[in-house]
């Protein structure tokens, strides 16, 4: 490729070949939702295919550049980790004077030369920070297919004659492919530069096209769900305390509190016969994305294990990815490692419906893989995961309990006058009432009963629930 000088400006002069999906959410603030390029760039980061230019910004408008485009090739094809030469072919290991094992992009750089994607400027660089022209794509798109032996048709460009002529091939090629249609004016502008948010367009097009990569995570095959075979007519409430029984099976009771109920007396808990709680470790913030550690989760911890009651905990989510929701677990984690944690750890994830929500309009491919990543951190780490969730949102677009048969389930469902649940699916702790009034907690709180034939201590150091797996 011969170096050319940038275009003056950055102006939106490509029409892209979008395939239409759902708006999809990020995890950067700069990219909204409602903008054209949300569903792109949610692509290429549930499929790792392009970064941000850092944690907290996408940078949608910036000019993509050469390494920029060399690494999203680079991770369609695998990331291989072929050696481009041995170490005493300098020339291979170092096939450009301005990419140095040190770039953060020189494997991928490295391969792209190795394979014929990229063969930089005359001058022996490949500037990887420069701007990629529109051209460029077209080329490095071409080269990464290896090019064809039939000439593709010419496309309708009407300022074909301004391609370089080593992209001229490509170009046409591109536009025949659907990959880049220019502008409603019909001019290409080749030596332009494209904005991040246009590559990830390109990225994404490319990706359907040729690798077969579709909207949304990759998720388990799906398995039958376990139905729900309690006896409803076992179900008794205490008209005094508003406390559930179940007599046809072993139970226990219990109930979840944060920092919403402040100080608690938990010697006055035990008192009534509760035999659990489930804590609130902390959170995700619904906007920015923080995570907080609960500012009465040691409290509450020291105050229900001292009194002889067994201790679950649970993270608050609003994780967009599965990265996130290990970051989650992995926080979750570092929290409870002081503590005699014997009930399940849970990943509980609820959309919030205000306006500036970052999980408004989530679908439930993604949440499910947030709860799997979640949970196989915990996992492996020799807590039960368990994953909580209402009926609403297991019937509609939350968790997909099809995908997350390996997991205790958790159901908050208030029914009117605590009646028996008509949740169709099994379940192994029912929240039933968010009003409970027991001794210790001022205000209300929740009521569970755990309907588990057995405690929740690991087996060998790693949890044994496999007498709650479907039939």
């Amino acid at each position: 490729m011969k170096k050319k000088s940038l275009a003056a400006g950055l102006a939106l002069a490509l029409t892209l070949s979008l395939t239409p999906v759902q708006a999809a959410n990020t995890t950067y603030p700069d990219v909204a939702r409602t903008a054209w390029y949300s569903t792109p760039i949610a692509f290429c980061q549930q499929h790792q295919l392009m970064d941000g230019v850092s944690r907290e910004r996408f940078q949608p408008e910036a000019p993509l550049t050469r390494a920029a485009l060399a690494e999203s090739l680079y991770r369609l094809a695998g990331s291989p980790l072929e050696a481009a030469g041995g170490e005493d072919n300098q020339d291979e290991a170092s096939p450009f004077a301005d990419v140095g094992p040190d770039h953060p992009n020189f494997a991928a750089i490295r391969w792209a030369k190795h394979n014929g994607v990229v063969s930089g400027y005359e001058d022996g660089s490949f500037g990887p920070e420069d701007p990629v022209t529109r051209e460029q794509i077209a080329s490095l798109l071409w080269n990464q297919q290896g090019g064809q032996e039939q000439e593709p048709p010419r496309a309708p460009f009407t300022d074909l004659e301004a391609v370089s002529d080593w992209a001229r091939t490509a170009v046409n090629w591109a536009y025949q492919a659907k990959m880049m249609s220019g502008n409603t004016d019909g001019t290409f502008l080749p030596q332009n530069n494209a904005t991040r948010a246009e590559g990830a367009a390109i990225v994404m097009n490319y990706a359907k096209a040729f690798y077969g990569l579709s909207y949304g995570y990759t998720l388990p095959a799906p398995r039958a769900v376990r139905p729900n075979t309690y006896n409803n007519a076992a179900y008794s409430l205490d008209p005094e305390t508003g406390f559930l029984s179940y007599l046809d099976g072993p139970y226990t009771r219990g109930i979840d509190v944060s920092a919403h109920q402040k100080e608690v007396d938990w010697s006055r808990v035990a008192a009534t016969g509760m035999d659990f709680a489930m804590i609130r470790a902390g959170y995700r913030g619904y906007t920015q994305g923080a995570i907080v550690k609960d500012a009465y989760f040691d409290t509450n911890m020291r105050g229900a294990l001292n009194n002889g009651m067994q201790v679950g905990v649970y993270f608050f989510s609003q994780a967009l990815t599965p990265a996130e929701a290990e970051e989650e677990a992995y926080m979750l984690l570092d929290w409870i490692r002081a503590y005699n944690v014997t009930y399940p750890v849970v990943f509980d994830w609820e959309e919030q419906d205000k306006e500036d929500s970052r999980t408004q309009g989530c679908d439930g491919n993604t949440v499910t893989a947030c709860a799997l990543a979640f949970c196989k951190v915990i996992q492996n780490a020799g807590y039960t995961p368990m994953l909580y969730g209402s009926p609403k949102k297991v019937y509609t677009n939350g968790i997909l309990l099809e995908h997350l048969q390996d997991y205790p389930f958790w159901l908050a469902h208030y029914t009117k006058d605590t009646a028996p649940t008509s949740f169709r699916y099994h379940y192994n702790i029912w929240q039933y009432s968010s009003s409970g009034a027991v001794d210790g907690i001022d205000g209300r709180v929740d009521l569970n009963i755990c309907l588990t034939p057995n405690n929740w201590s690991n087996v060998g150091g790693r949890p044994d629930y496999s007498w709650l797996l479907p039939f």
